[in-house]
């Protein structure tokens, strides 16, 4: 069982780093109740929020992270909650981490007065895990959590989350006809009915229909995009067919520019050195680094050095363009032989 000892908190700042991709999972997939808590490097729950959080709501919440964890032990995890809780008919719980770290845990409940939880939904909150994992791994400043012996030290397989994308076809209504990802169609088959799984998510749904607003009126329908939260990008495609006009709807994760998940991993950087390189790409001097990380410029120096080394790079410029992807590291047998 986690560490329920400290003090519980209800709402997250705005000025909290993870404050978006919380705050826009909760407006894309209603709730009647919702917790979420950091996980520290020892494993303690840290910095717990929630519509209701209290002393009994963190245990739970440590109870089925043991829960989960005991069906799969590593890596980012979206589920159906195993534990129960009064009030409620319906809940998804997200492991926030990667082969390296535990970085936080969110439940998601439904009491009786709200539908159960769509395939769409679950889908989209894959999106949401997965950005909420670069988010958290980005930003943590604590040392990795130490992982189970009997694991790699350097590889730890972690179990992927689906492909980022999903692709739908909507009638004029705004119902979903198909519904389906890269590895295949997974979603309905047939329009016109009143279950949830037929719409996408409201604030999905009213960009969609903004995007599509003048269709009705051109000549030519233009393809639009659309950011409506943080983490989703939105195209809609017009199409046509013998069974009428329909919207062609692209829903893909939004990456930021220079994400630093994948060559962390890939080079074995630790969070804290993601740090360090984040505020290098910003182009911040050692000095700034130093006043913003609070740590000595001799620290900064280590942490370069550091990098340097694990991505074979001779300069920080050659540094940034080997994590960037746009040179790969020496071959070490071509090295060796001078070449």
């Amino acid at each position: 069982m986690r560490d329920s000892s400290r003090e519980t908190g209800r709402a997250l700042a705005t000025t909290d780093p993870v404050y978006t991709v919380i705050n826009d999972t909760l407006n894309l997939v209603p709730t009647s109740a919702w917790a979420f808590a950091r996980i520290e490097h020892n494993g303690a729950f840290a910095s717990p929020v929630g519509s209701k959080m209290g002393t009994d709501e963190l245990v739970a919440l440590g109870a089925e992270y043991d829960l989960q964890r005991a069906v799969v032990p590593v890596g980012p995890r979206i589920a159906s909650m195993l534990g129960s809780f009064p009030g409620s008919v319906a809940g998804v719980c997200l492991i926030f981490a990667d082969g390296r770290a535990e970085y936080g845990i969110m439940m998601l409940l439904r009491d009786e007065s709200m539908l159960a939880f769509s395939s769409v939904e679950i889908r989209l909150l894959t999106f949401s895990l997965s950005a909420g994992c670069d988010r958290l791994a980005t930003l943590r400043l604590q040392p990795a959590v130490k992982l189970p012996s009997m694991l790699p030290r350097r590889v730890v397989p972690t179990p992927p989350l689906p492909h980022e994308e999903g692709f739908y076809v909507l009638n004029r209504d705004m119902e979903i006809v198909l519904a389906w990802s890269a590895q295949g169609q997974w979603g309905i088959s047939s329009p016109a009915g009143s279950g949830r799984d037929e719409r996408l998510p409201t604030v999905l749904e009213q960009s969609v229909r903004e995007l599509t607003a003048a269709w009705p009126t051109c000549t030519v329908k233009e393809p639009g995009i659309a950011r409506p939260v943080s983490f989703l990008v939105v195209r809609t495609q017009p199409l046509a067919g013998r069974a009428g006009e329909f919207v062609g709807v692209r829903i893909e994760r939004f990456r930021p520019p220079n994400s630093l998940t994948v060559p962390a991993a890939r080079f074995q950087i630790s969070p804290r050195e993601v740090q360090v390189l984040a505020l290098l790409l910003d182009g911040d001097h050692l000095e700034q680094i130093s006043l913003q990380l609070n740590i000595t410029s001799s620290t900064v120096q280590g942490h370069i050095k550091s990098m340097l080394d694990k991505t074979e790079s001779r300069n920080r410029s050659e540094l940034i363009a080997r994590v960037l992807g746009w040179e790969s590291p020496p071959n070490p047998d071509a090295r060796a032989r001078g070449t």
